[in-house]
């Protein structure tokens, strides 16, 4: 049952749902939408933090935005991802709190499962929703097992990530997206690392860490949400972001995770910076700076190296071509072109 903002029982709401937007978008509208008509037995109430988009806001979406009566906090600055949840955190003061993303909405049963298992599971910090697309199929990328010597591979390597499980699945790490998380938990590893900016392994890392410090994670069969895919970074920015944050990840994480059984958690030693909360602002600012100048050198030294594939597959085709096997096979390839044009 979803309690807006300035209900009389919203202090009764036993989750909150952290809603972490880039804007005021349509994506936005659709995703409140899902969320106020979802029926739950479940007492809720809704927190979006909307990050500065830095285009005009259309006065009509910001108008449907304000009618949802959810409490809305808006950053200054673009703290991304993991940044925005932590400023979602201060306004949450429930057990259990929800990571939603905007390009997402959820389907029926969603928060009910989620907060059963957490009853049922004392033990796990962190439960995961299943995505599926728009015809029901199960997407990958919900979870699976950590493999600490190929991060790159970590979200594909669970075979049956295609696949529903059945009731409360353990797993070392699942999607952030649906994600429910016992606040105590959260503030027992101090949230997620808002140095992971703007987003990208936010859930390999937030997961890692709940499992470094003894805490389960578990995916939810029962839990359900359509995922819009990726919308929240350009094809190049996120191929950057993976070559920028697959080392830092992976040198925190590799040689805890090999101490960890699968699907089992145990406190392990390890680095630990958990007072994150008060400077993610610092944090996110660091970041953003740093990214403004180290894509557009990424992004030219990988057009050089682009550059460098085609000369040198230019190269071997002239090779080819000069060559008398090509020449002899001539008439074949004669012969092939002609039937593609009458099949036409």
């Amino acid at each position: 049952m979803y309690l807006p903002d300035h209900h009389p029982h919203t202090a009764s709401a036993r989750v909150t749902l952290v809603v972490v937007a880039l804007g005021r978008t349509q994506r936005l509208i659709d995703c409140l939408t899902s969320l106020v008509e979802h029926e739950a037995s479940t007492p809720f109430s809704i927190v979006c933090v909307i990050n500065p988009l830095g285009v005009p806001v259309d006065a009509s979406i910001a108008a449907q935005v304000d009618a949802f009566e959810v409490r809305t906090v808006e950053p200054e600055l673009n703290l991304g991802w993991a940044g925005g949840l932590h400023v979602g955190r201060q306004h949450v003061s429930t057990e259990l709190f929800v990571w939603v993303q905007d390009d997402m909405v959820v389907l029926p049963g969603w928060l009910d499962a989620l907060v059963d298992a957490a009853d049922e599971h004392p033990e796990v910090g962190a439960f995961g929703s299943v995505r599926v697309d728009e015809v029901g199929a199960v997407q990958r990328f919900n979870g699976g097992w950590c493999v600490p010597d190929d991060l790159l591979t970590w979200s594909s390597t669970d075979s049956s990530h295609v696949d529903r499980p059945e009731g409360v699945a353990r797993r070392d790490w699942v999607t952030s997206k649906g994600l429910l998380v016992r606040t105590r938990a959260w503030d027992h590893v101090g949230g997620a690392d808002p140095s992971l900016y703007p987003l990208t392994y936010v859930d390999l890392d937030t997961c890692s860490h709940l499992r470094a410090h003894g805490w389960g994670v578990a995916l939810v069969g029962a839990a359900t949400t359509l995922h819009g895919g990726d919308q929240s970074a350009p094809g190049m920015l996120r191929l950057y972001l993976n070559d920028r944050l697959t080392p830092r990840v992976h040198e925190r994480w590799s040689t805890v995770v090999a101490q960890l059984p699968e699907g089992a958690a145990r406190a392990v030693p390890h680095d630990c910076t958990r007072e994150r909360a008060a400077e993610v602002e610092q944090w996110c600012a660091r970041e953003a700076a740093d990214i403004v100048v180290q894509f557009g050198r990424w992004a030219e030294r990988r057009r050089r190296e682009q550059a460098a594939e085609l000369d040198a597959a230019r190269d071997e085709l002239a090779a080819t071509r000069s060559t008398v096997s090509w020449r002899l096979t001539a008439p074949l390839r004669s012969v092939r072109a002609l039937a593609r044009r009458t099949r036409r």
